[in-house]
């Protein structure tokens, strides 16, 4: 059943994340959003029964929890799960190209 992917396209193994309270307890939890745009990540700790919703401080480079929650982080050791960075693409013409779909 671990080969099993949800609509993230993970496996159970990689939605399966520890986070860190604000007194360094070490819990388990599941990850069931993730944002890259917005670098917004939503934990569910079966435990506890409660959504936990973490942001991506790019100045710590570490996922922080909000609201409640402050003061907790999470490891997250996928690396695809880093928020996207903008790139710009070098490869495209300036101008674009018109292409008939009827032949002439």
């Amino acid at each position: 059943m671990s080969n099993v992917n949800n609509k993230l396209g993970l496996t159970e193994a990689e939605r399966t994340v520890y986070y860190y309270t604000a007194t360094n307890e070490k819990k388990l939890a599941e990850i069931r959003q993730y944002d890259p745009t917005y670098g917004f990540v939503v934990l569910h700790d079966p435990m506890l029964n409660t959504q936990i919703d973490f942001f991506w401080d790019s100045g710590t480079s570490t996922w922080k929890g909000t609201g409640i929650h402050s003061g907790y982080t999470v490891d997250i050791s996928i690396e695809e799960l880093a928020p996207l960075t903008k790139q710009i693409d070098e490869d495209v013409p300036e101008t674009a190209t018109t292409v008939s779909r009827f032949p002439a």
